[in-house]
């Protein structure tokens, strides 16, 4: 099997049946890369689509075809594949909906299109999904996804959050070795891409979003297998009975019960997250940060409310907040004054950030030996955002929790409450993103990050992690 996707993922031609503004997402996109010569539009409506000529059908084309977007309506995909076969196609992307999540006439359609696709050795994706996403192949399944690839793959149930993954990637500087979306999975089905994904060298971190399966025993095993190479975030959709009724309106899907879906992650070892952010925020982590080689966090902040909420947050995420050490209170007291300052951990610091000496406070804090990674939350009150953290100001703060991050070979990740101030957000966001730091929207969003980051130390190294190696 891996061996037959590898052709499908790297396809030396493809053409788009149906082309119009409903495939325009794949016809520029591919256009732009390295298929676009060997892209092939099917239209028997126009003679030209985008400024490249269209074939009346498939069959028309006078070169090998090896994978076919399909988006055209529900009830023409039998004559498509029809097509398919007598062309010799290796696999068909089937993007239209219509199917078993419509009732019972899509379904019967399913079941021809899959019949006929045995008969001729064609292999289905879809339908009611968005295919394939490969930048290294020159496959792309929406406008704007980034051409660059890189360590992480996901095979996705969902159309949306395949789309979402490589946007909310593009703003963690996160780039995707492939992506997959199989809608209903008439064919191929998540066991299939997991074990592909499993043994690809491209692939570090493998995330999986699933409703449901008709392969229970077989998506065990892969993911079991998968997670015995490399760390795998799954994010299962329908685990209550409304989400499990969503589920067979959205993609046909049976969800099956949340304890039969909790006991086999676990027995698999792959981890479990809870929402799409949540995996996106360990995407962020893992990829900009080495591992955190223990669980202990120290935290600073300018407000001492605040930080004992955060406290109880990155305890409730898995994380302790242990005391400093002596020398590190010591140096602490040397250069703080006493009056609006926390020595202890967490830190309360907002005298630190004014007077401009937080990058020594942060550095002595982080040498500490009972620290093993850091969560900063840069924020303050209306005036002091304006008067003191100026571009200028946060860039050689980033610049400064950056070299404290190799040096120190600990994770540093930033808290910014966007709720306060969003264009200052987007500062923050922007800035420290330039020097390579995770920005989280909530401590207990870093601190949930940072506990899957140790789970991942633990189970596989700092070997599997890109910035694990200094």
């Amino acid at each position: 099997m891996p061996a037959e996707l590898e052709e499908i993922f790297y396809p030396k031609s493809v053409a788009v049946v149906g082309a119009s503004a409903e495939t325009l997402g794949y016809i520029s996109t591919i256009l732009e890369g390295k298929l676009g010569d060997r892209l092939f539009l099917v239209n028997p409506k126009y003679q030209e689509f985008m400024g490249k000529k269209c074939y009346p059908s498939l069959l028309d084309i006078p070169h090998p075809v090896d994978y076919v977007i399909v988006g055209t309506p529900a009830r023409v995909v039998p004559e498509v594949i029809r097509d398919c076969v007598k062309k010799g196609v290796k696999a068909v992307h089937i993007y239209s909906s219509g199917f078993s999540e419509a009732g019972e006439e899509g379904a019967r359609l399913e079941r021809e299109i899959l019949e006929l696709a045995r008969g001729g050795r064609v292999r289905i994706i879809g339908p009611n999904g968005m295919g394939i996403y490969c930048p290294e192949a020159g496959l792309f399944f929406a406008n704007g996804q980034p051409h660059e690839s890189g360590p992480v793959g996901f095979v996705s149930q969902s159309g949306t959050f395949a789309i979402y993954s490589t946007a909310a990637g593009e703003l963690a500087e996160a780039r995707f070795s492939k992506v997959v979306s199989y809608g209903n999975a008439v064919d191929l089905d998540a066991p299939d891409f997991v074990r592909y994904l499993a043994e690809d060298q491209k692939t570090r971190l493998l995330l999986v979003y699933v409703e449901g399966t008709r392969r229970g025993r077989e998506l065990f095993e892969a993911l079991r297998e998968a997670a015995s190479r490399k760390p795998v975030l799954v994010l299962k959709g329908g685990m209550t009975p409304d989400g499990a009724r969503a589920a067979s309106s959205h993609t046909g899907s049976l969800a099956g019960s949340q304890q039969i879906w909790e006991a086999m992650f676990r027995q698999a070892g792959v981890i479990p997250v809870r929402s799409f952010e949540e995996m996106m925020d360990v995407v962020r982590a893992f990829l900009l940060c080495p591992p955190p080689r223990g669980k202990r966090v120290s935290m600073a902040s300018v407000s001492g409310g605040v930080s004992v909420v955060e406290t109880d947050a990155c305890v409730e995420m898995g994380l302790q907040v242990p005391t400093f050490g002596e020398e590190t209170i010591r140096r602490l007291k040397e250069i703080l004054p006493a009056a609006g300052t926390s020595l202890k951990n967490p830190l309360d610091v907002w005298p630190a950030f004014v007077s401009g000496i937080l990058p020594e406070v942060l550095r002595i804090a982080l040498s500490d030996d009972n620290v093993d990674c850091m969560i900063l939350e840069v924020q303050m009150g209306a005036y002091y955002r304006e008067l003191v953290m100026t571009d200028e100001y946060l860039r050689g703060l980033a610049e400064k929790c950056r070299e404290m991050q190799l040096e120190f070979r600990k994770p540093v990740v930033i808290s910014n409450p966007p709720e306060l101030d969003w264009e200052f957000a987007h500062r923050v966001r922007r800035i420290f993103k330039e020097y390579g730091l995770p920005v989280y929207e909530s401590v207990r969003r870093a601190a949930k990050a940072l506990h899957h980051l140790h789970r991942i130390f633990l189970k596989y190294g700092e070997e599997i992690f890109p910035l694990g190696r200094f």
